[in-house]
C-alpha cells in the first residue's frame, strides 16, 4: 500500500475579530476516505502521460493500479460504481480532472474484492468535444501495419454525460517468412524445396469495428442513471502452413499422411468471427447517510472458428480433388450480471462511525455450440450466480482521542460473502484487515483473504479448434515437431481456492511533496489453479499423459491445449512501489493585488510549470512451487520448471512509466523489465536458458496550436510512439548455445519493433 500523493482540498476561511475557522471542502467526485490511496493524481500528471484514450490512461497507471496479486484495479467513476469499463472508455483523457488510485483494503467498500485497488476517474465539470483521431503504424522488419480511426463526441455537463465514440482498427498479417523464421529441415520431407514460411502466419490479419454510445442524467433530485450500449465486430484470417494430404486413416493411425508424391500441398486456412453486443446500466441515489448503486449489464457474443485441417488422399481414379476437411466451431455465450451495493455508517464508536457495506449480485450465463470438422460435439451449458457480502470499516483509534499520537490512526475492515454457483454449490470468500499510521508519513498494513471463485466463462465454453502445424517442443527429445494443438474451453474445470496474506509499508518521506514509497510482503497459495500446459516437460507429460499424443515413432502427433486444473501453486514475493510527482523550474509569485481598482479584470493564470511523474512496480518473487497432482512432488517455477513453456518465472519484473510535460510537448515512456529464467533438463538440447527482457514505448505529444498560431491547428496534437524501442526479444539457448526451433526470436514476439505517427484534433 502506498501513501497518498498530497492534493489538498478547496478551503474556505472566515474571520471573526482575531478568530479563524477553516473548513475542509470535499473534492467533488471524490472516493477517499480513512485509509490512505495509494495516489491522487491532478491534471498536470495526468497530461505528463500522453494518453489519447482511457484504455491508453489505465494501461499507463498500471504500475500504480495493479494489486499485489496481479489483478488489474477496477474502477470507479466520479466516486460511483459504473456497469464497466464501458461506461467510461468513452470519455477523452482531456475531461479527466483528478484520479484517485485506492488500495486493496477500501475495495470492499464499493463491493469489490479486496484482491484488487480501485481508479476513481473524476470529470471536470463542464466538457465539450468533438474529436478525429488517425494512426498509421508500421514495424521496422516489415508486415504487420496498423491503422486505426476514431471518432468521438462528448458532452459532460454537471451529472449530464453524453458521449458516441466509432472506430476502426486493422493489424495486417505478419508471415515466419517477414521474420526469416527458418524452418526445421526434419520436418519438411518432401516439401524441402518449398519455403513453408510464405504458408503460416504468426500474426494473424485482424479487423475491428467499434462503436459505443454512454447517456447519464439525473433521473429525480435523489436518483442518478446511465446507459451504455456498445458493439465489437472482429475477424482475423491466419495461414496454417501447407498441407501434404490428411486422410481418414493413415499408417499407424495417427491420421496424418507427412507426405504423398501425387499431392500437391495445399495452403491451410483459418478465420475466426466474433460479434459481441453489450448494454449496461446504472442507477444510484441516496437514502439518508446512506448511497447505493444498482448495476445491470447484458452481454451477447456469437463466434465462429473455420480451421482448415487438410485435403483427404484421393485414390488415383477418382477423377478429381477431394473437398477440403475443415474444423467449424460456433458459439454463442448470453451473460446477465445484476449487482447492488448500498454503503453507509451504521453504528458510532468512541473512534467515530463503523462504514457498512452491503452488496448482492445475480449472475446468469448460457453457452451453446457445435465443433463440426473431425470431429463432433455439442456445447450447452448454463450457469447461475447468486450471492451477497457484508463489509466492515471500523476506526479502532482517532486523534479526537486522548491518546498518543502514533495510536491516534487504527482502522480494522472485514468482509465475509457467500455465493451459490450452478454446478458448483456454495463458495465463500472472506477478509481480515488492519491500517495503522503511527506517524502522518508512514502507514502499515496487515490483511489475510479467503476467497473460492467458479471458473471464467470462457474458460469453459471458449469455441474448440484443432489447429494444424504448430510449432511445439518436446522436452523428452530436445526436437521441434509440428503438432495439432488443440484449444478451447474445458467444462470440467472446478473452482479455485485461494488465500492471500500481505504485509505492507508505505512512507511519505518529505512533507507536502509528492514522493512515496511502499513495500508490500504477499504469500498466495491456491487450490486447483485452472492453467494452460504450454510447457510439455517430463512432469506435465507423465501427470497428464492424455494431453500429449505421440505417433508411432514417438514424437508429438496432438497437443491438448485446453486449460486444467493444478493441484497446488504457493509463492512468496515482496513488491516495492515508487510514485513521485516534480514540478520543474520556479514557482510563479502570487498575483499581485491592485486595491486601487476593484473593478480590473483579473490577471492571467501563471504559465504552467513543467511537470516530471514517475511510477515504478518491482516484483521480487521469493520462491514459487507447483504441485500437479496430489501424488507428484512440487516443482519450483523459480529453478528450472515451467507450466506455459515459455521460460520459467522471472525473479524479478518491473513495470516503469515516466512522463514529462512541458510547454507544447508531452514526452514519455512505459516499461516492462523482466530478469533472466530457465527450463532445467538432462538433456543438453531441452536445457534452455532464456534472456531477461526490456519492453520500451516511447511515446510523444505535440499541441500544434502552440507552435502554429492558426485557426486550423487549434487543439490539434501530433503523436508518435515507438512500442518495444529495442527491438528486444527474449533469447533462448539450449547448454551447446544454439536456439531451438521453436523457440526463434520472432515465435515469441512476432511484431518486434512497431512504428506509428498520428494526428489528434479536437473541435
Amino acid at each position: 500500500m502506498q501513501a497518498p500523493a498530497t492534493i489538498p482540498p478547496p478551503a474556505s476561511d472566515s474571520e471573526d475579530d482575531a478568530t479563524v475557522v477553516v473548513t475542509g471542502k470535499r473534492v467533488r467526485g471524490s472516493a477517499l476516505s480513512d485509509i490512505d490511496p495509494a495516489a491522487v493524481l491532478g491534471p498536470d500528471v495526468i497530461r505528463a502521460l500522453g494518453a489519447t484514450s482511457m484504455k491508453q490512461l489505465i494501461e499507463r497507471l498500471s504500475p500504480l493500479g495493479r494489486s499485489f496479486t496481479g489483478e488489474e484495479a477496477a474502477l470507479l467513476l466520479n466516486g460511483r460504481r459504473i456497469s464497466g469499463y464501458a461506461d467510461l472508455q468513452g470519455i477523452p483523457p482531456e475531461a479527466i480532472e483528478r484520479t484517485e488510485i485506492l488500495s486493496e483494503q477500501d475495495a470492499v467498500r464499493f463491493g469489490f474484492a479486496p484482491t484488487v485497488r480501485v481508479m476513481n476517474f473524476i470529470t471536470v465539470k463542464n466538457f465539450r468535444a468533438l474529436m478525429a483521431q488517425q494512426m498509421t503504424g508500421v514495424t521496422s522488419e516489415g508486415g504487420g501495419e496498423t491503422s486505426f480511426i476514431e471518432a468521438n463526441s462528448s458532452q459532460i455537463d454537471g451529472s449530464r454525460r453524453r458521449t458516441l465514440n466509432v472506430s476502426y482498427f486493422r493489424h495486417n498479417r505478419v508471415l515466419e517468412s517477414d521474420r526469416g523464421i527458418a524452418a526445421d529441415p526434419d520436418l519438411l520431407g518432401p516439401l524441402a524445396s518449398v519455403d513453408p514460411g510464405r504458408y503460416r502466419t504468426i500474426q494473424p490479419q485482424v479487423d475491428l469495428f467499434h462503436v459505443d454510445t454512454t447517456f447519464a442524467a439525473p433521473v429525480s433530485e435523489t436518483l442518478d442513471g446511465s446507459l451504455n450500449v456498445s458493439m465489437d465486430a472482429q475477424r482475423s484470417r491466419g495461414l496454417n502452413g501447407l498441407s501434404p494430404g490428411l486422410m481418414d486413416e493413415a499408417p499407424g493411425g495417427t491420421g496424418l499422411l507427412p507426405s504423398h508424391p501425387s499431392i500437391a500441398p495445399s495452403v491451410l486456412r483459418q478465420r475466426d468471427t466474433s460479434l459481441t453486443l453489450h448494454a449496461g446500466g446504472t442507477l444510484q441515489g441516496r437514502i439518508g447517510r446512506w448511497s447505493w448503486t444498482a448495476t445491470s449489464s447484458f452481454d451477447a457474443v456469437r463466434s465462429t472458428i473455420a480451421a482448415e485441417q487438410g485435403r483427404p488422399l484421393a485414390p488415383p481414379d477418382a477423377g478429381g480433388a477431394a473437398s477440403t476437411t475443415v474444423d467449424r466451431s460456433r458459439t454463442v455465450t448470453n451473460t446477465l450480471v445484476g449487482n447492488l451495493v448500498a454503503n453507509g455508517p451504521a453504528i458510532r464508536l468512541p473512534a467515530g462511525p463503523v462504514q457498512m457495506t452491503v452488496t448482492t449480485d445475480y449472475a446468469r450465463s448460457t453457452s451453446s455450440g457445435r465443433l463440426l470438422g473431425m470431429t463432433t460435439s455439442d456445447l450447452d451449458f448454463t450457469r447461475v450466480a447468486r450471492g451477497a457480502s457484508v463489509a466492515a470499516t471500523v476506526p479502532i483509534t482517532s486523534p479526537d482521542l486522548d491518546l498518543p499520537s502514533f495510536l491516534s490512526r487504527f482502522t480494522a475492515t472485514g468482509m465475509i460473502g457467500v455465493s451459490d454457483v450452478s454446478h458448483f454449490g456454495q463458495l465463500t470468500s472472506s477478509n481480515y484487515a488492519l491500517n495503522w499510521a503511527p506517524a502522518p508519513a508512514l502507514q502499515l498494513s496487515a490483511s489475510i483473504s479467503r476467497n473460492q471463485s467458479p471458473p471464467a466463462i470462457a474458460l469453459l465454453t471458449a469455441p474448440t479448434v484443432t489447429a494444424p502445424n504448430t510449432p511445439f517442443f518436446d522436452f523428452a527429445t530436445g526436437g521441434s515437431v509440428l503438432v495439432n494443438a488443440i484449444s478451447g474451453g474445458n467444462p470440467a474445470l472446478v473452482p479455485e481456492r485461494r488465500r492471500i496474506t500481505t504485509v505492507g509499508a508505505a512512507v511519505q518521506p518529505i512533507k507536502n511533496k509528492d514522493v512515496q514509497f511502499s513495500l508490500d510482503y504477499v504469500e498466495t497459495d491456491v487450490r486447483n489453479l485452472a492453467v494452460i500446459p504450454g510447457g510439455a516437460i517430463l512432469p506435465v507429460q507423465l501427470a497428464f499423459a492424455d494431453r500429449f499424443l505421440r505417433a508411432p515413432d514417438g514424437s508429438f502427433s496432438t497437443v491438448d491445449l485446453r486449460s486444467i486444473n493444478i493441484t497446488r501453486q504457493r509463492e512468496r514475493k515482496l513488491r516495492l512501489t515508487t510514485n513521485l510527482t516534480v514540478p520543474l523550474g520556479k514557482a510563479p509569485p502570487p498575483p499581485e493585488a491592485d486595491a486601487a481598482d476593484a473593478s480590473a479584470p483579473p490577471p492571467p493564470p501563471p504559465k504552467p510549470r513543467p511537470t516530471f511523474t514517475a511510477s515504478i512496480s518491482t516484483t521480487f518473487r521469493l520462491d514459487d512451487f507447483v504441485t500437479l497432482r496430489p501424488d507428484t512432488p512440487a516443482f519450483d517455477l523459480l529453478d528450472g520448471a515451467t507450466l506455459d513453456g515459455k521460460g520459467g518465472r522471472p525473479r524479478w519484473e518491473m513495470d516503469v512509466t515516466l512522463g514529462l510535460n512541458a510547454g507544447p510537448a508531452t514526452v514519455g515512456t512505459y516499461a516492462r523489465l523482466q530478469g533472466p529464467s530457465r527450463i532445467s533438463s538432462d538433456l543438453p538440447d531441452a536445457d534452455l536458458r532464456f534472456s531477461g527482457r526490456t519492453w520500451i514505448v516511447f511515446y510523444s505529444t505535440v499541441q500544434v496550436d502552440k507552435i502554429v498560431q492558426r485557426d486550423w491547428a487549434k487543439r490539434m496534437s501530433m503523436l508518435f510512439a515507438v512500442e518495444n524501442l529495442l527491438n528486444d526479444r527474449i533469447n533462448v539457448r539450449d547448454r551447446a548455445g544454439a536456439t531451438p526451433n521453436r523457440y526463434q526470436g520472432a515465435y515469441l514476439d512476432p511484431v518486434g519493433r512497431s512504428i506509428r505517427l498520428g494526428v489528434r484534433k479536437l473541435f
